[in-house]
């Protein structure tokens, strides 16, 4: 760019740098606050809060708009201290709401950030002067201010219906503010990078979800291969156990048969699971920090972990029907998948999403820092 050279300018202050990028993310702020689709995700919040609120719960069941529903053991007694309008503020609000439908309306709202910053918004950024780096992560760290509002505000009407409407002020709702932009961050890095490289925020917005499709179809392989290596170990190990307690030669001989079979398939699954494991370490957990987010409301609000799991067990029990075998107990495969997930800490599911999103955001700057402007 042709202008002032940022390197030969006197070095500013610390109080220099902090106006700066209060300035930036000032205007960052009301450029988000001044776009129609700030408002309509405001007003969806409040609309999928409002939802919630008509649900009502007393001792002899359930109503909606004071209509009652004849639904068997919904009340009070079953669902005390307002553990209804928890379910279903984690089941709506975060598992379909926030983790995908709100996502997509922060991802639309903030597509033109850094194309119009390097289709001619950086004109006026640069005059300040601010070095370029710190601008690209100052305008991305803006950008995450719409989640965090929209979040926020769902988070304290959600505090207000529970509180209100059942009977229990949980603090610990607002937990899912920091988890959810970070699980925005994922897919913003990307169409950040993406934007500023087409200019285009329709191209940014494409990519960004074919990403996420991308992700969410390495998820599901990884899961897929995992539970195909956990179900082949048991079964060898089961077919084993059967082999020692059987005499007859001719059913020991058809047990050492099938055995070797599984043994044959065994480093196919190993292998398909070690490269999907690979590529999933480092893209980033969107599933995992949806799930994190969810325990993590379980526990900040004291609902009861067992209930959710025996939940999650039954849909796993369903998606496992395939890997069905006569030498392995259900519940012994199940412990085994469950033993699997547990060992893959928060370190792992944050940790190496938010070293990809940093690895990203580097290559955006270094993009942003040689392009001639």
């Amino acid at each position: 760019m042709n202008g002032v050279d940022v390197q030969q300018l006197p070095r500013l202050s610390a109080a220099d740098y902090g106006v700066q990028t209060w300035g930036v993310l000032v205007a960052a702020y009301r450029e988000v606050n001044a776009r129609k689709l700030f408002w309509v995700a405001l007003a969806l919040n409040a609309l999928v809060i409002a939802a919630m609120a008509a649900v009502g719960v007393d001792e002899s069941g359930v109503s909606v708009f004071g209509f009652d529903l004849p639904i068997p053991l919904v009340n009070t007694t079953t669902y005390p201290d307002g553990k209804l309008y928890k379910f279903i503020f984690m089941g709506l609000g975060v598992e379909v709401w926030l983790a995908w439908l709100s996502t997509i309306l922060a991802l639309l709202s903030t597509a033109s950030m850094f194309p119009d910053l390097a289709s001619g918004g950086v004109d006026t950024m640069l005059s300040k002067p601010i070095g370029r780096t710190r601008l690209f992560v100052t305008k991305f760290v803006s950008g995450l201010l719409f989640t965090t509002l929209q979040v926020t505000v769902f988070a304290f009407l959600a505090f207000l219906v529970i509180g209100i409407r059942g009977g229990s002020w949980e603090f610990g709702l607002f937990v899912v503010v920091p988890l959810m932009v970070v699980f925005f961050s994922y897919l913003f890095c990307v169409q950040a990078v993406i934007g500023m490289i087409t200019r285009s925020p329709i191209a940014s917005v494409i990519v960004t979800l074919l990403f996420w499709i991308l992700v969410f179809l390495v998820d599901t392989g990884e899961r897929f291969t995992m539970v195909g290596v956990i179900s082949s170990r048991l079964e060898i190990a089961g077919i084993e156990a059967r082999m020692e307690k059987v005499e007859n030669e001719e059913r020991k001989s058809g047990f050492t048969k099938l055995r070797n079979e599984r043994l044959e398939t065994l480093p196919n699954w190993e292998l398909a699971h070690g490269i999907f494991y690979a590529v999933k370490t480092v893209l980033p957990k969107t599933s995992e920090t949806a799930g994190l987010t969810t325990r993590a409301l379980a526990l900040t609000t004291e609902m009861p972990v067992d209930e959710e799991e025996q939940q999650v067990d039954e849909q796993e029990r369903r998606r496992r029907g395939l890997f069905r075998s006569e030498f392995v107990s259900p519940r012994r495969f199940e412990a085994a998948i469950s033993q699997e997930y547990e060992s893959r800490n928060v370190a792992w599911v944050v940790g190496t999403s938010l070293g990809f999103v940093g690895v990203t955001l580097g290559i955006g700057a270094w993009y942003f820092r040689r392009r001639d402007f």
